[in-house]
């Protein structure tokens, strides 16, 4: 039997399903027990209903552009997904950058999301192999998409130290007691 304890807690779902609003919800609660986070949340952009791509925002506050739909941007991009140019040098300025600047002991590391936007980052995906490779003491709550992708995303999937929910539009609401009662456990908060 493994006793090991958890420390990654891995949020999955469909696109829109909220795994963003409750990784938010989670982090307030989490800094609000006096509880020290760093990290990144993507998302959307709306303007009059419409998507036009997606914002990285370090939980300090920082804000840029990961992607916007390409008949917005000036001219072509490098990589693109779906209609959506992906702006990698803005993402790594605060999306890496919110990473690397992590506390180790008693902290909460948020990365949402972990996903074929972000991996267009080489640097990103460096810091990532390292935060997972279990070496660190960090507590991470993260996202990652429902449906197999790549390798890394998988080994954490199926990693030894991660519980991994499948968030839902039925469970969402539910979800929040539940997860941080496990992480609030690790970091000697109460919940």
């Amino acid at each position: 039997m493994n006793t090991t304890r958890k420390r990654f807690f891995i949020l999955t779902g469909d696109p829109g399903v909220g795994k963003t609003t409750l990784t938010k919800k989670l982090t307030s609660s989490i800094i609000e027990k006096g509880v020290k986070a760093s990290g990144f949340y993507t998302e959307e952009v709306r303007r009059n209903g419409v998507r036009e791509g997606f914002d990285v925002v370090s939980l300090d506050g920082l804000r840029g552009r990961l992607a916007r739909d390409q008949s917005l941007l000036g001219g072509p991009v490098k990589y693109k997904v779906g209609k959506y140019g992906v702006l990698v040098d803005e993402f790594e300025k605060i999306g890496l950058a919110s990473l690397n600047q992590a506390a180790d002991q008693n902290s909460l590391l948020v990365i949402d999301e972990i996903g074929k936007m972000e991996f267009f980052s080489e640097p990103f995906k460096k810091r990532i192999r390292e935060v997972f490779s279990g070496i660190s003491s960090h507590v991470i709550l993260a996202s990652i998409p429902v449906r197999r992708s790549d390798n890394l995303i998988e080994g954490i999937r199926n990693h030894s130290l991660a519980k991994v929910w499948l968030v839902t539009r039925e469970n969402r609401n539910q979800l929040h007691d539940e997860i941080m009662k496990e992480i609030a456990s690790l970091l000697a908060v109460s919940s």
